[in-house]
Parts: structure tokens; C-alpha cells; sequence
């Protein structure tokens, strides 16, 4: 599992070397957004040197004052083992503590500990629990492993509808991940009926943000009159942005149809 940090906040983000002192002094009287901040200096080195064991030490502080931005972060230096002995369990320990607090990013990496069974027994259905809350909450990479999650699991597990409802959620945010599985579960009828006039609405949004393997999809549906009229024009341009991307099969596409680039 890798799992991922929130970026440092306005304060942390902005913290200038001549306000490091000032920080240090509140953190160590105790003020845990404080403690947290010298957790961000140390780990990025805002005016001093990069030092792990100082950001793990300084971050366990404020996590143990129940502050959730370093119970997320000290997840996941315990998952990383920076500064400190990697441990999985303890990741997850810190995880769900940050993430029964609201935490998108503790329940982002809860779920995936639950899903690939990192420090806590694999459970499909805590997993689940964890990305959707995250999910409902509009976290976008939540969004996406939900869906995945549903559409790759198996037996009871699979439930394509919903799926298919997370994935168009996550291409709100203009997702190719979401868009491209939209387009096969669509064309395949993939737990759903088949539906070309929709899986070509989904490839050809993909096609349209640069992608060249949609780009060649859309042309082959064209060409076939797949979900739409059979177009031989529209599918050589497809396959010419296609062969633009340096995408091999629509260059030979292109060489099958006769057609120079």
C-alpha cells in the first residue's frame, strides 16, 4: 500500500525560517497545530535541515493530542518508516483514529490497509466502508478505488451499479481511469446491457482529453458503425490523432485502410 500524506496547510505551507523560533517556542509549550508545523519544517525542511526522526518525533506529539492532520501523517510515516521503525499496524492504528475524526486522507489510507490486508486482516467490506465515507465526502481518489474496488471484486462482492455510479462521479473530475472502464463496462456489457451509444460518449470524452488509445477505440467504432452511423471519415481522423500519440495500432490501422498519415 502506498499511502498518501495531506499537503501542509496555509500555515505550514508559508512557514518562513524567521517564524520557525516563534513556532518551535508554542509547540513546545504544548499547542499541537504548532507541533504539527514543526513536524511540516523538519520534513521539508522549511529553514532547517530535512530530518525524519525530528518530523516523526514532533508529529507523534500532536497526534497524541488527538490533532488530525498529524494522526494522518503519522500513519503514514509509520507506513513509510520514516524516522521511525516501519510498522503497518501502527499505520493503521493512526489512520483510524484520524479518520473516525473526519479525516478524508485517514480514511482514503484506511481503506486501503483493509483492502490489500497491510497491518489489519483484509476485509473487502471495511475497505468499502472507509472509501465511502471518503467518497461521499468528495475525495476524489476515493472516489476511484471505490469504484474499482466494486467493479474488480468478486462473487457478492461485485456490484457493477455502483460502480458505475462512483465512476461517473469520479469523472466529474475529469478522471481518464473512470472514463476508460465506463467506456468498456458500456461496450462489453459488462454487468449491464450492452450499450454502444454509450460507450462511445465515454470514449470519445477520453479520446477528446489527449488519450490515444481512445482515440483509436472511437475510430474503430466509427469505422464498424458501432453506436453511431458508420463513418469511414470521422474513424481516419480518429485513427490519424490516434497515430499523432505515437498509438502503433492506429498506425497500422491507418496502413490497413490505405490511407497515408
Amino acid at each position: 500500500m502506498s499511502a498518501q500524506i495531506p499537503q501542509p496547510n496555509e500555515l505550514h505551507q508559508f512557514l518562513v525560517p524567521e517564524t520557525v523560533w516563534e513556532t518551535y517556542q508554542r509547540a513546545k509549550s504544548g499547542n499541537a497545530e504548532s507541533q504539527y508545523a514543526m513536524y511540516a519544517v523538519y520534513r521539508y525542511g522549511r529553514g532547517v535541515d530535512v530530518d525524519p526522526v525530528q518530523s516523526a518525533a514532533w508529529c507523534l506529539l500532536s497526534a497524541e493530542q488527538g490533532y488530525p492532520d498529524a494522526q494522518t501523517a503519522l500513519g503514514v510515516i509509520f507506513n513509510n518508516g520514516e524516522g521511525v521503525e516501519q510498522s503497518c499496524t501502527e499505520a493503521v492504528k493512526w489512520f483510524t483514529k484520524a479518520a473516525e475524526q473526519g479525516d478524508v486522507y485517514a480514511m482514503d489510507n484506511l481503506a486501503a490497509a483493509y483492502y490489500y490486508g497491510d497491518g489489519v486482516e483484509k476485509s473487502f467490506a471495511e475497505a468499502v466502508k472507509w472509501w465511502t465515507k471518503a467518497a461521499e465526502d468528495d475525495h476524489a481518489d476515493s472516489q476511484l478505488k471505490l469504484a474499482t474496488a466494486y467493479y474488480l471484486a468478486e462473487g457478492s462482492d461485485r456490484n457493477v451499479p455502483e460502480a458505475i455510479k462512483w465512476f461517473k462521479k469520479s469523472t466529474e473530475k475529469h478522471s481518464r481511469d473512470a472514463m476508460r472502464s465506463l467506456g468498456k463496462i458500456y461496450r462489453e456489457g459488462d454487468g449491464v446491457e450492452k450499450d454502444a451509444a454509450e460507450a462511445l460518449k465515454w470514449y470519445s470524452l477520453l479520446a477528446k482529453e489527449g488519450d490515444g488509445e481512445a482515440q483509436f477505440i472511437v475510430g474503430e467504432m466509427y469505422l464498424a458503425g458501432e453506436g453511431t452511423e458508420a463513418d469511414r471519415d470521422a474513424a481516419i481522423n480518429w485513427f490519424r490523432l490516434a497515430a499523432e500519440y505515437d498509438y502503433d495500432p492506429a498506425l497500422e490501422k491507418l496502413k490497413e485502410l490505405g490511407v497515408e498519415e
